[in-house]
């Protein structure tokens, strides 16, 4: 866990009282998959304002299912908060990912908020893999993703962020990121996971100690009781990371870390770990577009 907090800036950049109801975007999911009839389905698939759900024909027999969560909204602005839940029932396999990088606009006062709750069942086969999530200059967001797993699951999941577009000249001044993830298994925490990024956040990230002039990071999770067997095979595939990288594994768990210049680099690292943890199975169709 770390933590880095400036607050220097935060009144100049603060600082409008109230925001019209108008303006907020609320979007919420609650997706859950079954196992019938020896395939994996979806069985509820709540969607209520700016987000949507959809799952694509799977492209061969056999294939699991990838759903795809779209945010109609085009991004997250000053007050919008989107909810969105998934649970895996026993011995159910699919992935879940997002349509395109989620954008995170200017705040006008404390932010948007994302949180996420993932539920996995005995014997399931989860993961989450939503795209990155940009900020733009004098974003506020308070992500929080709280993961629940059983006995005997396999789970593998991607949280990304990148600090402006470096390729449309965009750069993260100011702003404020708040990024929680909670990992229980069989009812005990075995993962935590905090960083804080507040006021100054170009100047926080070039300290070597937080982000060593990085504009992009990522942190990728397996939980399974192989993890351990993917920890040689994935530092030899990050050996070709274009950023900075490393993975550790304890317990049945693997972590990845990915610190990155920009977006792309950021993209290039994450697929080269997924590769693996994937066991070369390609990624997602929207990962690809």
């Amino acid at each position: 866990m770390y933590r880095a907090i400036a607050t220097s800036e935060e009144t100049t950049h603060g600082a409008v009282a109230s925001v019209p109801a108008s303006l907020r975007s609320p979007g919420t999911i609650d997706l859950s998959f079954v196992r019938r009839e020896g395939r994996t389905a979806a069985h509820r698939t709540f969607q209520s304002g700016c987000m949507r759900v959809r799952i694509p024909r799977p492209g061969h027999a056999g294939e699991a299912p990838c759903a795809v969560l779209i945010n109609t909204a085009g991004g997250v602005a000053e007050g919008d908060r989107i909810d969105q839940r998934v649970h895996w029932g026993e011995d159910t396999v699919a992935t879940v990912a997002t349509q395109a990088a989620e954008k995170v606009y200017r705040a006008l006062a404390s932010g948007a908020q994302i949180n996420t709750r993932l539920d996995v069942a005995r014997g399931a086969d989860a993961e989450w893999l939503p795209q990155e999530t940009i900020l733009f200059d004098n974003s506020r967001l308070r992500r929080d993703a709280r993961i629940v797993l059983d006995e005997d699951v396999t789970f593998l999941g991607v949280e990304a962020v990148v600090l402006g577009r470096q390729a449309m000249g965009e750069t993260l001044r100011h702003g404020a990121l708040r990024d929680r993830m909670r990992i229980w298994r069989n009812g005990r925490l075995v993962y935590a996971d905090t960083l804080v990024l507040d006021g100054e956040v170009s100047r926080l990230m070039e300290s070597a100690a937080i982000g060593g002039g990085a504009r992009a990071m990522a942190v990728l999770v397996h939980a399974s009781n192989r993890a351990a067997s993917f920890l040689d095979p994935v530092r030899e595939a990050l050996e070709a990371a274009r950023g900075l990288a490393a993975a550790s594994s304890w317990n049945g768990l693997l972590a990845v870390r990915l610190l990155a210049p920009d977006g792309e680099t950021l993209r290039h690292d994450i697929a080269a770990a997924l590769a693996v943890l994937r066991a070369g199975r390609p990624l997602p169709r929207v990962w690809r577009c």
